[in-house]
């Protein structure tokens, strides 16, 4: 920062700015403070800065050559008077610097809060510039920038285990005894993904686009009923919004949950097992490999219905499809979804 020349008419009438950049005060090299022209008259007094800068004619643009400027008398002595300036100026300037750098470690400590925690879905915002400024200027690190919530750790696709997980992504596990293929529908506008096949055993994490939206389900039985898995991702107020649907039938135990907990749709339970044969879906051979659909064409299947409201929590998933209250929601965009086919 330039100083401008002490006169008469810029000490009295006006002061140079408070203010450092953080450009300067980050340089490894100490900058002077900006000088107030309080701090100025305070040493107004005779024999002052201010009043032998004027004395000696150092606001006349030769500097010399005014009345009371450097003329006559010993040389020495002049000389010698101008080496006691100079140092006076420097201790001014040097103690207005140490005022400068306690006025910045306030501002840092009373700057921008920390607004971190979960659910900030911002983007991770760089340090204050003043709290910066003032640590170089103390020679003390810069305060940690606010960091965007990490990627939530949790199990790996099979044979890529460095691979690290990122956001929106469901990671599938297939927990029958018989190889399960995994198929991916999505909403319209939206980019399709590939089908996943999974040997017993195995678990595989997919990673989806952003504001993907879409379900999934095993390719278990004949393909006319089946058990859906059902996502937004990037939905209202930054949340994943899941649920497991029986509307289309069910042909596979599903459960979808947050990854590390959370709130769980679906179940694990065998329906099959305990379903009377006249809601059972069957195939071409005649072997029942799930359950029925429970509504078709907006015409619902009271048998169907029935049985299902026996055996699926009223959040655990769709029956019918007003079951809204069985969609969940979580600010965590990487869900964990177990699988295990009927028969």
């Amino acid at each position: 920062m330039a100083l401008s020349p002490l006169s008469k008419s810029s000490v009295s009438s006006s002061s140079f700015s408070p203010r450092t950049s953080a450009t300067e005060l980050s340089s490894p090299v100490a900058r002077p403070t900006a000088v107030t022209a309080d701090a100025v008259q305070a040493k107004s007094g005779p024999g002052s800065l201010q009043g032998m800068f004027q004395a000696d004619g150092f606001d006349a643009p030769s500097g010399v050559g005014k009345k009371g400027a450097l003329q006559g008398g010993n040389p020495m002595e002049q000389l010698a008077e101008m080496v006691q300036m100079l140092k006076q100026l420097v201790e001014m300037l040097g103690g207005m610097n140490g005022a400068g750098a306690q006025q910045g470690a306030g501002a840092q400590q009373g700057g921008v809060p920390d607004l971190g925690g979960e659910g900030a879905g911002s983007s991770a915002a760089p340090a204050p510039a003043a709290a910066q400024a003032a640590s170089a200027a103390q020679g003390a690190p810069a305060p940690a920038a606010p960091q965007k919530d990490a990627a939530v750790a949790g199990p790996q696709s099979v044979g890529d285990s460095s691979a690290a997980k990122g956001k929106n992504t469901i990671t599938l596990n297939n927990d029958g005894n018989k190889p399960m293929t995994v198929n991916f529908t999505p909403n319209a506008g939206e980019k399709a993904v590939d089908s996943v096949t999974l040997k017993p055993g195995e678990s595989r994490t997919v990673q989806f686009p952003d504001n993907w939206s879409g379900n999934f389900r095993s390719d278990n039985g004949d393909g006319k009923n089946a058990t859906l898995g059902e996502v937004k991702f990037d939905g209202g107020f930054g949340n994943t919004y899941y649920d497991v649907s029986y509307i289309e039938g069910h042909n596979t135990s599903m459960t979808i949950q947050p990854d590390g907990g959370g709130r769980l749709s679906g179940t694990m339970d065998n329906l099959l097992s305990s379903a009377p044969d006249s809601v059972k879906a069957k195939g071409a051979d005649g072997s029942a490999y799930g359950i029925k659909k429970s509504t078709t064409s907006n015409v619902q299947d009271p048998e169907v219905v029935d049985f299902f409201r026996k055996h699926v929590g009223a959040d655990q998933g769709y029956v019918i499809p007003t079951d809204d209250a069985s969609t969940l929601g979580s600010k965590n965009s990487n869900l964990v979804v177990h699988l295990k086919d009927l028969a």
